[in-house]
């Protein structure tokens, strides 16, 4: 099919890119509407950093879904649950109290790290690896809280791949988290607008729901891309870069995957492009 040949030009242009990189990538990119994958080193495990938040995100729900907790009770936080890295709630000051949900979307949204850790302890870390072996996950490993450095000296490290990471949101976006409403509910939180090194290869009209994820030398993100016939969920994993390089180069990555998706979600499989109405499932998805 001529599709197959744009997509061996992309795959050329990504392993050109991951090549020329001085540290490592992990990607996997599914075309959710073909069940199409691409995959480079997608098997490779590696520190997953702060999107090691969206499997504790989907625990969360799972729980609520089964009304094993609600996520709208109150939680006091206190001085003692304060860490120190990404968020907002380590600069407030006494305790204070929010709500479940709220952590869990603040843990998201601006990668709270003391969010984290109380929705953590609320999900259960073995928990959250359970569900993850259940759904096929079997390289995403959730070992410590945020800002343990004791765990860390350890090598007790949160850990996954990209292969892993895509399907997260593939499970999400195909509605087989507990049900379609809970996969939804995840999937809005995920997709409160934020930026992110592979959304800014993305126009802004085009939704981007996902989570990025940041250490030392140490950079990686998936996420759904919303395109109208052809949505697409990408996850690149990053190690032994600089944090601009890092960025950059998922950044570039989400590029190539962008210019190819974007082309055939508006032509025919025969490669003619045809007025955006006569397009079938435009709109529809």
């Amino acid at each position: 099919m001529p599709q197959d040949i744009l997509q061996a030009k992309m795959r050329r242009d990504i392993e050109k890119v991951v090549d020329e990189f001085r540290g490592v990538v992990g990607l996997h990119m599914i075309d959710l509407n073909r069940e199409r994958r691409l995959d480079i080193r997608g098997r490779l495990q590696l520190a997953a950093g702060s999107s090691i938040k969206v499997p504790v995100l989907m625990q969360l729900f799972s729980l609520a879904a089964q009304e094993e907790l609600d996520l709208d009770s109150e939680i006091t936080v206190n001085p003692e649950d304060i860490v120190s890295g990404s968020g907002v709630l380590q600069h407030l000051e006494g305790s204070f109290g929010l709500s479940l949900r709220n952590l869990a979307i603040l843990m998201i949204n601006v990668s709270d790290n003391v969010a984290t850790n109380i929705c953590i302890r609320k999900a259960g870390m073995q928990q959250v690896n359970d569900l993850m072996k259940r759904l096929d996950c079997p390289d995403t490993e959730l070992q410590r809280e945020m800002i343990d450095w004791t765990a860390v000296a350890e090598g007790r490290e949160n850990r996954s791949t990209a292969r892993d990471m895509a399907r997260w949101l593939q499970i999400l976006h195909q509605g087989r988290l507990i049900d379609s409403d809970t996969s939804e509910a995840v999937m809005q939180v995920l997709g409160k607008p934020k930026s992110s090194p592979i959304s800014e290869a993305v126009p802004p009209d085009i939704p981007v729901a996902g989570k990025t994820g940041g250490l030392e030398g140490v950079r990686c993100e998936v996420a759904r891309v919303s395109l109208p016939r052809r949505p697409y969920v990408l996850a690149v994993m990053s190690a032994y870069g600089m944090d601009g390089d890092n960025s950059a180069v998922i950044t570039r990555l989400s590029r190539i995957v962008w210019d190819y998706m974007s082309t055939v979600d508006r032509f025919t499989e025969d490669g003619r492009g045809l007025p955006e109405e006569y397009l079938p499932g435009r709109g529809d998805i």
